[in-house]
């Protein structure tokens, strides 16, 4: 580690340890931490931005650092923030993980959505895609989390002189594929939107988990983007803890299923359909989509798992029938442990609907 890095990750315990202190009784009077963050070495800087961000004015308040996820797990704090700008995730024993689904957790970046998806949400790195057309700005809406929005006009998220240092497109953001209409809207609470395209939220909630697809330190924020941040971070700490469940869906039967999908990108209507299933034991899965209308419609099989296992897309330009066939075996059964297998029918066309017969079957392996 160079010395800079050092340093940086002095200042990050410093500071954790300096905000507890606003109280001059603090030692005579113990305060229950309301967040511990996590930061790995190389992201102390990251670490160190959040805590004047997460201070309170007037607060007597104390925060936790945390040199690995294991300890902030141990951590008696409220909230567990952690900082996972990148895309690979620490190795987390199963203990760890089912200790993690009883806690309220703040998790920053692609790490954190693979973390989720670990844990069995629907705020997953399977469900995200990356990047934004143009600057990076959010449009908030009414949630659950914060209510009715306070904010009118959409909100820049970064500074300019990051963005120009940096550029918009060499940072990791992201965000959740949650159509407004879509199935998800039913267990996702959408706190913002890419303004550049409603249909994905960088920043969602299931039950105790928020998870944030701007991986950017708090140097880099504007002042509203910060207090948004604040006021969602406070809200979950003050929200009564909720008991971990993951997302029940209706497992599809094997059959013929018509339907018709709204043109691509709608906000009113969906544009896509989603069919789940379970299975027991080997069996092999084969979907047929004939449609009609739109020029470009997409077919997509996979697990629910982080590797989203029999990943398989077909996508068509002339109005081709699409096929997709899995056959899945034990191993992939006892990967997938009791998550779904997932196919989705999209219609990326902006100008047409579509209209759609998806013939499934599922048989025994030869």
């Amino acid at each position: 580690m160079s010395a800079v890095a050092r340093v940086v990750f002095l200042l990050f315990i410093i500071q954790a340890v300096s905000l507890s202190a606003a109280d001059p009784e603090a030692d005579s009077k113990p305060v229950r931490p309301r967040y511990v963050v996590y930061a790995s070495e190389a992201d102390g800087e990251f670490g160190s931005s959040l805590f004047r961000v997460l201070y309170s004015k007037g607060q007597r308040e104390r925060f936790d650092k945390a040199q690995t996820i294991e300890q902030a797990v141990e951590s008696d704090a409220d909230v567990l923030v952690l900082i996972l700008p990148t895309r690979e995730l620490p190795t987390l024993e199963e203990g760890t993980l089912e200790s993690l689904k009883k806690r309220k957790i703040i998790g920053i970046g692609y790490g954190a959505a693979q973390l989720f998806g670990k844990l069995g949400l629907e705020i997953n790195g399977g469900a995200c895609a990356h990047g934004v057309r143009g600057l990076p700005s959010l449009t908030i809406g009414k949630s659950e989390l914060l209510g009715d929005s306070k904010q009118a006009e959409p909100l820049l998220v970064l500074l300019d002189s990051p963005v120009a240092e940096l550029g918009a497109d060499k940072l990791d953001l992201f965000a959740v594929f949650l159509p407004p209409r879509g199935p998800k809207a039913s267990v996702v609470d959408v706190i913002a939107r890419w303004t550049s395209d409603m249909n994905y939220g960088p920043i969602v909630r299931q039950g105790n988990c928020i998870l944030i697809g701007i991986p950017a330190p708090a140097t880099q924020w504007t002042p509203a983007y910060a207090d948004l941040i604040r006021e969602t971070c406070l809200a979950l700490q003050k929200r009564k803890m909720e008991t971990f469940s993951a997302a029940r869906w209706e497992v599809t039967k094997p059959g013929t299923y018509e339907f018709k999908l709204a043109p691509g990108g709608s906000t009113d209507l969906p544009f896509g359909k989603t069919y789940y299933f379970q299975l027991t034991e080997p069996k092999k899965i084969h979907a047929q989509l004939e449609h009609k209308g739109s020029n470009s419609v997409m077919l997509l099989f996979m697990g629910q798992d982080e590797g989203r296992n029999h990943w398989t897309r077909e996508d068509a330009r002339q109005g081709e029938t699409l096929k997709i066939t899995a056959e899945i075996c034990e191993d992939d059964i006892k990967k997938l442990d009791d998550r779904y297998w997932v196919l989705q029918v999209t219609n990326f066309g902006a100008n047409m609907p579509a209209d759609c017969k998806l013939t499934i079957t599922i048989e025994d392996p030869q």
